[in-house]
């Protein structure tokens, strides 16, 4: 009895062991964060954990093929056989073939040009390489054994200011035999030449992007100038490509880099002609949107997209300097997957001290990451969940959905935190017909575009199947409603007999005489004021929680009913005692109780507008918002008319003097907010010093 309950806990003692080493081993399948974002589900986008789409293997170190150790891996590219090259910046080439033997150097041109500070190598489709000689401005044209064909210095054109510097960093070639040049810090764009190698101008370069109030400060500046503002007046120039790629198909995608506080349209893709952006990318951003930088022995370390590749079924993988990661992007601009890291103390397989340089093989069957700091090349393979997400990605956007709908809930099963496959799964759900199923997906992926065509069609088919009992529904309300109305006027009928409550809802119609009844008689209620105030502030609740999700940004995670309690009742009560104390100041008659009164009855228009737009965002579509935006301007409008039209009454003052006393009030507003945050912080930190004291006092 004893050995067999020995056994039995041996028994579960291993089965215990092993689980817990397959728990160990599932969580630490890499040793960097693997993850993603999800898109429309708050005002910021939400990282993720979400299953490896690429995995580390191992290391390439050329210090294993018997050669001189690498100087400082400048940059690496594949040929069009699968051979690797690796620029140095000891001018060399390290050549290894595709299953990374190594197979030759290439050292100096002609035995004396060096290249010493060349920070881009590009690979023809004839086998060429070009060498962006940064330093030497020039590019070097060779033949695959180091022969030098021609030199590509700065042209000589007209369309070039005089005082551009070339200094070359990347080129690309497309399949029309147009190259494309980046000169390091031109503004204007890449050097763009024909088959002839004869230039032809810049193209693509980045635009300013401006807001209203500097574009009024500038137009204000010109017309009233001095020197003072003269000497402050700043030239802002676009920013400047950092890399470019070309995919199968002969577009251009370039890379911006670090682009300021905004961090928005890193990548480009530039169509033929004036190379205007077609991505629809200006206001996304292809690096993470929260970890802005961090603090590494002092310094800030701000992220960027340096380098950038595109397979031939428009996936874009960037790698951005700050943290040594690569991201990974669909060819719709959403982000699939983030993986690699290091932050400057990389040594672990798939870590990084400072990347360099980026190159996919096979379409991205393989992302390598070169180390200049380490001079280590780190071999990515994709996963079997990343190979087959990509295969479905590529099958949705060939409109193939049932072809794809089985691979998409096999990944769901996987991955549960993969956005993308419930979209693409609601979509081949709409494909069938199965339009509740598709809407419940499309809401779960917070897929707004899919949930608004699945939408359209469920719609459709309810008033087509119901549209008799739907028209004889609508006409009975008319006709009942109109024999009300005759009924109610011939027999003098009220619905509202309680006087309080008839005279606050008379302000909607009769603002004038509801106003200087309160005014002459006393009336008006502050306990109607109380149910006005706190009926807006649920009918706001309710439109966050139940709107139409296609109308609505709702977050579980982040939303905080007592700040949407502040920002209506509490705005309005600030308003009523900013008001009061103004008005008091300056010979306004209004006493506190009529302005809590005037402004809670101006809100009505407000409460049934947000009545409305809680119906209306459930029926409509997005291509049907007007109806909301025209009902929101007519209720703001409304509830301005019975203010202006209360406060004349109440405070018995000229309009002039009502726009002064307003706008007072409102910066009243801000200063009680303002002391209110004040007060808040120094109590934080009186309290904080309390706690300080208390613990040193029990330490002694």
């Amino acid at each position: 009895m004893i050995k067999s309950t020995a056994k039995k806990v041996l028994v579960i003692f291993i089965a215990a062991l092993l689980a817990l080493t397959f728990s160990i081993s599932a969580f630490a399948e890499v040793p960097y964060e693997s993850y993603t974002y999800w898109s429309d589900v708050g005002e910021e986008n939400k990282a993720v954990y979400n299953r490896p789409m690429y995995s580390a293997e191992f290391n390439i170190e050329t210090t294993a093929f018997g050669i001189a150790p690498l100087t400082k891996i400048k940059d690496i590219t594949y040929d069009n056989e699968g051979n690797l090259f690796v620029l140095d910046a000891a001018s060399r080439i390290v050549v290894l073939s595709k299953d990374y033997a190594f197979v030759r150097e290439i050292g100096l041109i002609g035995g004396t040009e060096a290249y010493a500070e060349a920070s881009g190598l590009y690979i023809a489709k004839d086998n060429t390489i070009y060498i962006c000689d940064t330093e030497g401005h020039r590019i070097l044209h060779i033949t695959a054994d180091g022969t030098l064909i021609n030199t590509i210095t700065l042209p000589e054109s007209n369309l070039i200011p005089d005082d551009f510097d070339f200094r070359p960093t990347n080129m690309a070639i497309d399949d029309y035999g147009y190259t494309y040049i980046l000169s390091d810090g031109s503004y204007y764009g890449a050097l763009l030449y024909d088959s002839e190698m004869v230039f032809q101008g810049f193209y693509g370069a980045n635009t300013v992007s401006a807001t209203v109030g500097s574009v009024l400060t500038n137009i204000k500046n010109r017309i009233f100038p001095n020197n003072t503002k003269l000497a402050k007046t700043t030239k802002r120039l676009p920013f400047c490509f950092v890399d470019l790629a070309i995919d199968d198909k002969g577009f251009i995608y370039t890379s911006t880099g670090y682009t300021d506080t905004s961090r928005k349209g890193q990548v480009r893709k530039l169509g033929p002609g004036i190379g205007n952006n077609i991505l629809g990318s200006d206001d996304i951003s292809f690096v993470d949107t929260k970890i802005n930088n961090t603090y590494n022995s002092g310094a800030v370390s701000k992220q960027d997209i340096f380098d950038i590749e595109v397979d031939n079924d428009g996936f874009v993988y960037g790698l951005e300097s700050a943290f040594g990661k690569v991201f990974v992007y669909d060819p719709s601009c959403r982000i699939l997957s983030v993986f690699g890291g290091g932050m400057g103390f990389g040594s672990q397989l798939g870590n990084f001290v400072t990347v360099s340089a980026l190159a996919i093989k096979d379409g991205g069957s393989e992302v390598l990451v070169a180390d200049g700091a380490t001079n280590k090349i780190t071999v990515f393979k994709i996963t079997e969940f990343g190979a087959k997400v990509k295969n479905l990605i590529a099958l949705t956007n060939k409109g193939d959905y049932e072809g794809a709908k089985e691979g998409w809930e096999e990944v769901l099963s996987i991955d549960n935190n993969f956005q993308p496959a419930y979209g693409a799964l609601a979509r081949a759900y709409i494909n069938d017909g199965d339009y509740e199923t598709a809407l419940e997906l499309a809401k779960k992926g917070y897929d707004r575009d899919t949930y608004a065509i699945a939408f359209e069609y469920m719609r459709g088919e309810i008033i087509n199947n119901n549209f008799v009992l739907i028209f004889i529904i609508l006409l009975l309300v008319i006709v009942l409603l109109i024999v009300f109305l005759v009924v109610s006027s011939k027999k003098k009928i009220k619905l509202i007999k309680n006087k309080q409550v008839s005279l606050m809802f008379s302000a909607l119609l009769h603002p004038s005489d509801c106003f200087t009844e309160i005014k002459e008689k006393r009336q008006g209620s502050i306990v109607l004021c109380v149910i006005s105030v706190l009926l807006f502030y649920v009918v706001t609740i309710l439109n966050t929680l139940k709107g139409g999700f296609l109308f609505t940004v709702y977050d579980v995670a982040s939303f905080n009913s007592i700040w949407l309690f502040i920002k209506t009742t509490g705005l309005v009560v600030l308003w009523v005692v900013a008001n009061w104390m103004v008005c008091t100041l300056l010979g306004g008659r209004g006493r506190f109780k009529e302005i809590a009164i005037v402004t809670c009855y101006s809100l009505q228009p407000l409460i049934i507008e947000k009545v409305i737009r809680l119906l209306l965002t459930n029926v409509l579509l997005p291509s049907e918002a007007s109806f909301l935006t025209i009902s929101e301007a007519v209720a703001i409008l409304w509830f301005l008319l019975l203010m202006i039209i209360g406060l004349l009454k109440i405070h018995d003052i000229s309009m002039p003097r009502l726009i002064g006393t307003s706008v007072l009030s409102l910066a009243g507003v801000a200063a009680i907010v303002f002391l209110a945050i004040t007060i808040v912080i120094l109590v934080q930190q009186f309290g904080g010093f309390i706690v300080t004291v208390v613990s040193e006092i029990l330490t002694l």
